[in-house]
């Protein structure tokens, strides 16, 4: 029993370091000398030369990285280990710089560093930080955690305007996930909070808007089947969010949000606010097609800071069908909805969505391959502007409609055999878009982009030598404006010394052609563009070496087999003048070594 009052905090780091614990003894009772000790990874070390005439440059003159990946396995268990580092961070107070250690023995993996981590999509969904985490599975069970820091402490600097944007406070968080798998079925609940140090900042100005917030997520998910063929998910989440940790507790103002039952682990003041969403999902398998029906809801300003971002004030419901005929040649996919906002009427517009997409792939033989689809997007727009208080015009509305519609289609052929192959494709795309308001004058603006492409690849196997070329083209037409751009490309790539050197040429020349109306006159710019490139690549081969110690039996505990890649490539730009736009050209070289072992 604890004489003193025992903070969560403190309980969930016991918990951690318990799990872990336990994990890593059962790790051990597991080892066993006959797996060995070995040590697999790479490392990487590139730089980047550019130089360009006719405009200002448009990245450095020279970038280098080294980027390193290291694994050991000790009898059995897995100790991964990565770096990154580069010159591109001169910027900021130090390089670029991340650790992660991720050592795992059958169903235990733990985090160490920087690394992340999944719970929900409410609650802690992938949130970068510096820490702890654990994650086992032993038979159906699973159970998740994790503890660290998710924000460095960032201050304001007097003499930076730009550190308003910048600052942060440091935040800590913690977490956990405990669920249960079996057939197909899955019960999980996890908890999630975080909190932001407010002495972590020794000056705040008095215009700055950031404050200290304090966060709890709670997320409930169940998926069942029933009666073999129909199956349920829901996933209920719930978050409290203190927006200001200096506010006076006991002081909930309850004009947004309501109350539930995590005010029992934040206790509620001025500043709080209670969110809530929901998924959930029935869906039927049938011997040759499936069909599912969802339904989301995310409560207004929706917040977790395990997430950074979630989409929320929006209700969707869609319904997605899909076929598998004739032997699974031919599929068929499908899915229509409408996604609505404002669901509290708290904003001076609201919208409506409405989704519907279809797609085909059909694949009759070895030889042709054929794919379509289309897509209707549709959004409606009502903006209620703000009115004198004193009087009301009920007409004083506007109605805002948006429908962009999209076709694309692929067909490809086929053919050769084990020396010599062919193949041709065309792709093709089509979007039609429109959008026009309810008020009178209004007109209707018109968007259409068409692309297409027509490639060949000739194939030479026992020569390890491939071809191809292909015409591209685009044209997008809009209010007032009219572009086309159309243009040939070729690559050539040979293999030589039994395919450990490896060479490419590529080169490509477009044509654009612009025309634009203004005023009753319409004026036409025309430009070309040569872009070639090529890159070279040797790999020889390595035999494999292992290690051994001497003794009785001599146990294999090393095994070795270590490899190098060295690459270049060079590319040149070449662009032509258009109209009061100069011409110019970029010669950009990159040159990287890699060592794997």
């Amino acid at each position: 029993m604890c004489r003193k009052r025992c903070y969560p905090t403190t309980w969930f780091i016991l918990l951690l370091l318990l799990v872990s614990s336990v994990a890593y003894s059962q790790a051990l009772d597991q080892l066993g000398v006959k797996k060995g000790v070995s040590m697999s990874g790479s490392i990487s070390a590139s730089t980047t030369a550019y130089s360009a005439s006719g405009i200002d440059s448009r990245r450095d003159p020279l970038a280098w990285y080294l980027n390193g990946n290291l694994n050991i396995n000790l009898f059995g268990y897995d100790m991964p280990f990565s770096f990154s580092y580069s010159n591109q961070g001169r910027n900021y107070s130090q390089p670029f710089n991340q650790f992660r250690f991720a050592p795992s023995y059958k169903w235990a993996r733990a985090y160490i560093g920087t690394t992340s981590m999944n719970f929900s999509n409410y609650t802690l969904a992938g949130h970068m930080f510096d820490g702890l985490g654990v994650e086992l599975t032993p038979g159906k069970w699973r159970l998740s955690a994790m503890y660290g820091k998710l924000l460095k402490a960032v201050p304001f600097d007097v003499l930076n305007p730009e550190s308003y944007n910048r600052a942060a406070f440091e935040r800590i968080g913690y977490g956990v996930k405990m669920g249960y798998e079996n057939e197909g079925n899955a019960y999980s609940i996890s908890l999630f909070k975080a909190k932001d140090n407010a002495g972590s900042i020794p000056y705040i100005p008095d215009d700055a808007t950031i404050t200290p917030r304090e966060n709890v997520a709670m997320a409930f998910n169940v998926r069942q089947t029933i009666l073999k063929r129909v199956f349920v998910d829901v996933e209920y989440s719930v978050s409290a969010l203190n927006r200001d940790t200096r506010s006076e507790k006991n002081a909930f103002d309850s004009s947004r949000g309501t109350s539930n039952f995590l005010g029992k682990f934040l206790a509620p003041t001025g500043s709080t606010r209670y969110f809530d969403a929901i998924q959930a999902g029935l869906g039927y398998t049938g011997s040759f097609y499936t069909i599912q029906l969802r339904y989301e809801r995310v409560a207004p300003d929706y917040v977790t800071l395990g997430a950074y971002n979630v989409v929320n004030d929006m209700r969707n419901i869609t319904i997605a069908p899909a076929f598998q005929l004739l032997g699974g040649r031919v599929n068929i996919a499908a899915n229509a909805g409408m996604q609505v906002n404002n669901l509290d009427n708290s904003k001076n517009s609201d919208a409506k969505r409405l989704v519907a997409n279809i797609n085909m792939n059909v694949v009759p033989n070895d030889h042709w391959a054929i794919n379509g689809g289309y897509s209707n997007f549709s959004n409606y727009t009502r903006i209620r502007p703000l009115v004198d208080p004193y009087f009301t015009n009920p007409l004083d509305t506007l109605d805002f409609y948006q429908v962009n519609n999209n076709y694309n289609g692929m067909i490809m052929y086929r053919t050769g055999n084990k020396k010599v192959q062919h193949s041709i494709s065309l792709n093709t795309s089509y979007q039609f878009a429109s959008d026009k308001s309810s008020a009178k004058d209004a007109t209707e603006n018109l968007n259409k982009f068409f692309t297409s492409n027509l490639s060949y690849s000739y194939s030479l196997q026992p020569q390890a030598l491939s071809m191809g070329g292909a015409v591209n083209y685009y044209r997008n037409t809009a209010a007032n404006l009219n572009t086309t751009f159309m243009g040939p490309s070729v690559n050539i790539n040979k293999q030589y010394f039994d395919k450990t050197l490896r060479t490419g040429l590529t080169a490509t020349y477009n044509m654009t052609q612009a025309t634009s109306q203004q005023a009753g006159v319409a004026t036409t710019s025309n430009s070309t563009l040569f872009n070639t490139g090529f890159n070279i690549n040797y790999s020889p081969k390595t035999k494999q070496k292992n290690e051994s110690m001497g003794g009785e039996g001599k146990k294999k505990l090393f095994n070795n087999k270590q490899s190098h890649n060295i690459g270049a490539t060079v590319m040149w730009l070449l662009r032509s003048a258009s109209g009061t736009q100069p011409g110019y050209n970029e010669l950009t070289s990159t040159l990287n070594y890699t060592y794997s072992f």
